[in-house]
């Protein structure tokens, strides 16, 4: 009966670092959009007017990646723990692993997804693609001088 309380505990404990991966990823992109509408309203002005406007979007694209990039991370940490969750739920009697360990590294069958990779999956990918290739289209626009 201890055992199946303390596996409870243990999956709660990696249930609610998912839950906050998420959460962190669903603030992460809600700021951006917020940030970012911000930006161009604020900035319509300097955009359209003078040359100034190209360095106006490239301070843009430059708040944009940092953003993509810890949106990137908390969904690649959510991922790592559900792998770990899944590890759990296959050794229940920890036999093979140490109990509430949160380092999923150190647990066997680990796999490391790269953070490039995660940046381009779908749920991220259709997110921040469209912003950077709106600002890139507007700098090309305006070094063309047709804005």
């Amino acid at each position: 009966m201890d055992e199946d309380l303390s596996l409870h505990k243990e999956l709660d404990l990696i249930q609610s670092v998912i839950g906050r991966m998420a959460n962190n990823s669903f603030l992460i992109k809600g700021w951006t959009m917020t940030l970012m509408s911000a930006l161009i309203a604020f900035g319509k002005d300097s955009i359209l007017s003078n040359i100034n406007g190209i360095y106006y979007l490239l301070i843009m694209i430059g708040v944009l990646i940092p953003f993509w990039w810890l949106d990137s991370y908390y969904l690649r940490q959510e991922r790592v723990f559900r792998k770990l969750y899944e590890v759990v739920i296959a050794d229940p009697k920890a036999k093979d692993r140490t109990r509430f360990n949160l380092d999923p590294e150190s647990t066997e069958g680990f796999i490391e997804e790269k953070l490039f990779s995660v940046m381009f999956s779908g749920s991220i990918r259709w997110f921040y693609i469209p912003f950077a290739l709106v600002l890139i289209l507007v700098i090309g626009l305006k070094i063309a001088g047709i804005l």
